[in-house]
């Protein structure tokens, strides 16, 4: 299968998005199709073995809209919008000051021929020029039985535009100064000129949605230093090839993912990870993409370029996911698609009523009434509502190192009322640390020597923690008749005896009877939930080796946080009851289950779900690749494997569990502003519909004028791409 995220030109609103939508999914081979009005992007999954591009492309022109399938850097769709922002620009300054001469005009009283004839002039010259993309994709709308705001833009101008004209050419014919007053030429100019302004303003607003991705699409260098053995040359970065040599300058960011080969400094990998603080980057310590070098200087080696690298996959994936659609949005497409064809028969309804209500003048009262319905109930505001607060939402996210997989996950994780966390590598840093080496009274100094020669020949995860907590950096100690046995412990010859470090039974298994001080210190050790080895000689046990995992600095916070939202929180271990025990009662008491196997996880995953919970289950994304498969919501904690960033619904590349926290207020938030946005828009047209049909009029005179209308559609479009930046942005301060 094929994902594609593809440039689509022309959208105007929640009736565009969704019949553009449909008709991607009806190409045979579309798997799915996701339109975002926001970002006026297309999200397309595929088969391309029965699905070309150029089916996708004209299935969409038959619609109206240009999909561009060409490939495209995200850089190269930023620019697509710009420039149609500025072109849009263009022909709203000239339709506005058009507009507005002839406004001027028609209002100057009295009205004469001249000011007719050049209002008339004026106004084709806005609608046939300015406006012409309006009439030529609603007639392709209109073809296709797939209505949208083109086409209601097009049906209020023309009606109005026609009406004048006839009355125009009734008077030229007739001589009757009465038609020269039913001439609403600056209606329609004004409407274009209203639309046209509304799309550039808009278009900006909706631009601040995407602030985290245009800043992670702007973090990564034009050039690079390559180092040969004749010395530097500088490259373009599109000629940077794997296995290359390059040189990353004080502050300077880095242009592809690669491993340092030589010289010392720190990185600045905040845009990746979330993290604040600079992380150390010494040989063979790994580089990624756009982030940023500190003050020493640095040779890499390239190992991942373009659209392999972390930061490019973190792009896509976000692009992905501002371009998915929220399940509530699936709704909202289904009200756009019958949207416009309402109000059509609206706009009918209220001409005909206009007629049979008031016999004098019904006509031109009704048609004004008419064309101001369909001026003011274009759907923008309702297409804006959920993808403006998703690509805000998902955004501030991957700034902040959570990557949300797409907008389903953002919403499920609000309904959230369970969390399973697996202990290795999420509650704990899954990196073995020695807690204490206790000396027994037959142990010596030179047993600390002995000890460490021996961890220094293991290559196992538990050896290199007993050399680290030893420090003993140079050892002249020779080892003889070295042997290691797997799982148990290991053995070797110094000097003319054997000395022995492993488990309790693989001591007592060699002859060796534990002493009162020894066992006691084991006990001590196993009551805490630590890993206990024993280091031997021939004759006594000499040390007991406590080693336990490191607790995440932030899990019992995190952990906090959750609770008092109301979260049953349980931990999943494969370790023993004590173990386990001693880990829970650390981070704050938890429920938790103990001796449970990679394969079990999704059994109390299930087991959960049975009673009604929704589970989040947060592991790494490999050994619990079944429980989050089964999981409502699944995360991966890590730096954002391949597999987690495929597989899981949101990966938090920090590692920091209180991420889990600021996801759920991340998701709470992104739906509150949904709904927000919703509402006010549905107030918006149940309001402003029966106000634009005159129902005002009996009581108070009151008729909305046509160019009000539009005025009035620009800002409720407006208002919804605001709320969406600034109530987030609000809450969060509050926060």
């Amino acid at each position: 299968m094929t994902k594609q995220t593809y440039p689509l030109l022309g959208l105007h609103c929640a009736a565009c998005a969704s019949h553009a939508t449909k008709a991607l999914e009806d190409v045979p081979g579309v798997v799915s199709a996701s339109v975002n009005l926001s970002s006026a992007t297309a999200f397309v999954v595929y088969d391309e073995t029965v699905c070309h591009p150029e089916a996708l492309r004209s299935a969409v022109a038959s619609m109206g809209y240009e999909l561009r399938i060409d490939e495209v850097s995200p850089e190269t769709i930023e620019a697509i919008r710009l420039r149609e922002e500025r072109r849009q620009l263009y022909k709203a300054i000239v339709a506005t000051a058009l507009s507005l001469v002839v406004m001027v005009l028609m209002m100057a009283h009295p009205i004469t021929l001249a000011k007719a004839v050049i209002s008339a002039l004026l106004t084709l010259v806005v609608l046939v020029w300015a406006g012409s993309g309006f009439y030529a994709r609603g007639w392709k709308q209109l073809k296709s039985k797939a209505a949208g705001m083109d086409l209601l833009v097009a049906l209020s101008t023309g009606t109005a535009i026609l009406y004048s004209l006839t009355h125009l050419m009734e008077y030229l014919l007739s001589g009757s100064i009465h038609h020269l007053h039913h001439l609403y030429f600056e209606a329609a100019a004004m409407t274009i000129a209203f639309v046209l302004l509304g799309k550039v303003i808009e278009a900006r607003a909706q631009r601040r949605t995407t602030t985290a991705l245009r800043h992670l699409m702007g973090s990564q260098p034009k050039q690079v230093i390559q180092v040969l053995p004749t010395g530097e040359v500088t490259l373009p970065i599109e000629e940077v090839e794997p296995g290359m040599i390059l040189r990353a300058q004080p502050g300077a960011l880095f242009a592809v993912d690669g491993e340092v080969v030589a010289g010392e400094s720190y990185a600045n990998e905040q845009l990746i990870s979330g993290e604040p603080i600079p992380v150390p980057k010494t040989q063979g310590a790994p580089i990624y993409a756009g982030t940023m070098n500190g003050n020493g200087s640095l040779t890499y080696r390239a190992t991942e370029v373009g659209r392999a690298t972390v930061m490019a996959r973190i792009i896509r994936l976000v692009q992905e996911a501002q371009s998915s659609r929220a399940p509530i949005q699936k709704l909202v497409d289904r009200i756009a698609r019958i949207f416009v064809p309402i109000i059509v028969f609206i706009a009918l309804i209220t001409w005909v009523l206009w007629l049979i209500l008031l016999p004098h003048g019904g006509l031109e009262q009704g048609l004004i009434a008419a064309v101001t319905v369909l001026i003011i109930a274009c759907p923008c505001a309702l297409g804006l509502a959920t993808p403006t607060a998703i690509m805000v939402g998902i955004g501030r996210g991957a700034s902040e190192g959570i990557l949300i997989r797409n907008a389903e996950s953002l919403e499920a994780a609000r309904h959230i009322d369970t969390i399973v966390l697996d202990k290795t590598g999420t509650i704990t840093e899954g990196r073995p640390e020695v807690k204490t080496i206790h000396w027994l009274s037959g142990s010596s100094k030179a047993d600390h020597l002995r000890l460490s020669r021996l961890e220094q020949l293991s290559a196992h995860p538990l050896a290199s923690a007993i050399v680290q907590a030893l420090n003993i950096p140079f050892n002249p100690l020779q080892v003889t008749e070295f042997s290691e046995v797997a799982g148990k412990g290991l053995q070797g010859k110094i000097g003319e005896k054997v000395y022995r470090v492993g488990s309790a039974k693989f001591i007592m298994d060699s002859g060796i009877t534990l002493g009162e001080e020894a066992r006691k210190a084991l006990e001590e050790g196993e009551a805490k939930g630590a890993t206990c080895s024993l280091y031997a000689s021939e004759e006594e046990v000499l040390a007991v080796i406590m080693i336990s995992d490191t607790i995440r600095p932030s899990a019992r916070e995190a952990i906090n946080h959750l609770r008092q939202r109301g979260i049953n929180i349980i931990m999943l271990t494969g370790d023993g009851e004590r173990a386990a025990e001693a880990i829970a009662q650390e981070v704050g008491g938890i429920q938790y289950i103990a001796g449970v196997l990679p394969e079990g996880k999704a059994e109390h995953i299930r087991s959960l779900q049975a009673q009604g919970a929704r589970v989040a289950m947060v592991g790494d994304g490999i050994n619990d690749a079944a429980a989050l498969a089964l999981a409502d919501v699944s995360i991966a904690m890590g730096q954002g494997s391949d597999l987690a960033m495929e597989t899981a619904m949101v990966t938090i590349r920090t590692s920091n569990l209180l991420a889990i926290d600021r996801l759920l207020s991340l998701s709470h938030r992104t739906l509150r502003v949904i709904h927000q946005n919703l509402f006010w828009a549905c107030i918006y047209n149940l309001v402003a519909i029966p106000i634009a049909a005159g129902v005002l009029y009996p009581i108070s005179g009151y008729l909305m004028n046509p160019m009000l209308a539009g005025g009035l559609m620009m800002l409720s479009s407006l208002s919804v791409v605001t709320n969406s930046v600034v109530s987030w942005g609000r809450r969060e301060r509050k926060s």
